[in-house]
């Protein structure tokens, strides 16, 4: 029998791109932070001063469209480090949502892989990369397979990150893909979803932070993976520490080990990006625009989707200005020195 609290969470549960373009353009009080927490936007001078000695960094993820969780802090680092590169152990292979004629599998990853190429471009990354791995629990075979109409099928309830390594381990070896990508992309600072929560609960975030974990020492170990290149330490990471409200309502239900033990700081979202010419929330507006106008088939131009998201970012500065709290003026992140 599923927990009662793991059942709420897979009822309530949206997908994270759809759940942060719902919530960029919705001020209301359903964004207030607890009482007496101040929103200002000095609360974040760890993970800022990581990235003001980064000359290089790296943002990994497990699906196109994870980049959505930090959308307004990966157009500051590319601002402040200069140097972005971005990469997706998967394509999204097994997406809940179908558009356009697609189908599951070789067909809905190429699509992605699509949109995660233009939501580089977006954030004037200076290149991205996808892994081998599949998303969810089946081959891209077995994928390909299935009929057009067939409906999705996401990993089992009491699946763990565990699980999902597992079966990427038998589509090639994860961690000598970090490592490799680690070495060829040489990041000072590393920017992922953490393997505490991943943001969403979802297994394969979770994975990911893992992996990276793991991948870390292995990269800067001159005996591991010899035929992956030249050593290379990463300095820093920063875990994305955002979760979401249905995971917090089920209590961390789909959570992994223990809670870390980092302070999660709040990034301001509302300062301007020289490189874009947005605030950093019109960015991780124009980033989310991306991929709804192509799931949902809207048609918008890029000019259209630039003039609606400068629209959203006067109308939540005004809201801040107004003294409303909370999301969508923060992200939140927590900071890890790699040994």
């Amino acid at each position: 029998m599923i927990d009662s609290n793991l059942q709420s969470w897979r009822s309530a549960r949206v997908p994270l791109t759809v759940w942060l373009v719902g919530t960029l353009f919705l001020i209301s009080i359903a964004f207030a932070v607890p009482s007496g927490e101040s929103a200002s936007p000095s609360k974040s001078k760890n993970v800022l001063a990581v990235l003001q000695n980064a000359e290089r960094v790296l943002w990994l993820g497990a699906h196109p469209d994870d980049e959505t969780s930090s959308s307004a802090f990966l157009a500051r680092a590319k601002d402040v480090a200069g140097t972005l590169y971005m990469a997706s152990l998967t394509r999204g292979e097994n997406s809940d949502k179908l558009w356009g004629g697609l189908r599951r599998g070789t067909s809905v990853g190429k699509a992605r892989e699509a949109l995660f190429a233009k939501s580089a471009s977006v954030f004037h990354a200076d290149g991205y990369d996808l892994g081998p791995f599949v998303n969810g629990p089946y081959s891209i075979e077995e994928l390909d397979a299935f009929a057009p109409n067939a409906p999705f099928h996401d990993w089992p309830s009491a699946t763990t990150s565990d699980d999902v390594i597992k079966k990427w381990s038998t589509e090639g070896d994860p961690i000598a893909y970090i490592v490799a990508l680690l070495r060829a992309r040489r990041p000072d600072v590393v920017i992922s979803m953490d393997d505490y929560c991943g943001v969403s609960g979802h297994d394969e975030h979770i994975a990911v932070g893992k992996l990276l974990r793991r991948a870390l020492p292995m990269a800067a170990d001159p005996s591991a993976y010899a035929e992956a290149g030249e050593p290379w330490h990463v300095r820093d990471v920063i875990w994305t520490a955002t979760v979401l409200k249905p995971l917090v309502a089920c209590h961390y239900c789909k959570c992994e080990g223990h809670a870390p033990v980092e302070p999660a700081e709040d990034v301001f979202s509302l300062d301007k990006s020289k490189t874009h010419q947005l605030t950093y929330m019109g960015v991780q507006c124009l980033v989310g625009r991306n991929y709804q106008n192509a799931v949902e088939m809207k048609g918008w131009t890029d000019a259209q989707m630039r003039t609606s998201c400068e629209q959203a970012q006067a109308a939540v500065a005004r809201a801040y200005r107004s003294g409303v709290k909370g999301s969508p003026f923060f992200e939140s992140f927590r900071y890890h020195a790699v040994d």
